[in-house]
C-alpha cells in the first residue's frame, strides 16, 4: 500500500481496512499532495506537504445536513387576504362531481379488466387467425395482455385509493 488517490471516502475504506494491519504494524498513514496537488494517502511521510492521521475517521466532515428554517407564517392565516375563496356549497358540488367522475371511471376500468382477464384465459388465450401456440405474434399478445392486466390492476388501485376518505 504506497500510494492512494482519493477522496474522503477512499479515505474512509482505506483507514477501515488497515485498522487490524494498522494496530499490529503501527505503521501510520500520512496525507501528502502530489505535484498536481492532488490529495495522496500512502504510509511513509515523505511527501509535500504531508500530515499524518491518526485513529479511525469515523464521519466524513460537512455531512451533516443544516437545520431546516421554519417558514414564517403570516398572521391570520396560511393565505393572503386576497387570495380567491370558494364557497362552502360550490365546493361540496365540486367535491361530489368529483367522486362522480371517479366512480365513474372505477366502473369503466373494472369492466376493462374483466374482458382482458376473459381474453388472457388464464395465461392461454384462444389462438387467433394465423397463429400458433408456438409462435412469437401468440407469445407477444400474451405478454401484451398481461401487461394490459396489470396497468389495469394499478388503475383500480390508484382510483380506490383517490376514492378512500381521507385521513385527516
Amino acid at each position: 500500500m504506497r500510494t492512494l488517490l482519493g477522496s474522503a471516502p477512499a479515505l474512509c475504506c482505506l483507514l477501515i481496512a488497515a485498522f487490524p494491519a494498522a494496530a499490529q504494524q503501527s505503521d501510520a498513514i500520512w496525507a501528502c499532495e502530489d505535484d498536481q496537488g492532488h490529495k495522496v494517502f500512502q504510509n511513509v511521510g515523505n511527501g509535500r506537504g504531508c500530515r499524518r492521521i491518526d485513529g479511525l475517521i469515523a464521519t466524513v466532515p460537512g455531512t451533516s445536513p443544516a437545520p431546516a428554517a421554519r417558514p414564517s407564517v403570516p398572521p391570520g392565516g396560511v393565505s393572503p387576504a386576497n387570495f380567491p375563496r370558494v364557497d362552502r356549497d360550490a365546493q361540496r358540488v365540486r367535491d361530489v362531481d368529483r367522486r362522480r367522475i371517479l366512480e365513474d371511471e372505477l366502473r369503466v376500468e373494472q369492466q376493462r379488466l374483466v374482458r382482458l382477464r376473459e381474453d388472457f384465459n388464464n395465461g392461454s388465450p384462444h389462438v387467433v387467425g394465423e397463429e400458433t401456440v408456438a409462435s412469437a405474434t401468440y407469445r407477444e399478445r400474451v405478454q401484451r395482455l398481461m401487461e394490459e392486466i396489470q396497468r389495469s390492476e394499478a388503475s383500480i388501485g390508484s382510483l380506490k385509493r383517490e376514492l378512500a376518505p381521507p385521513r385527516y
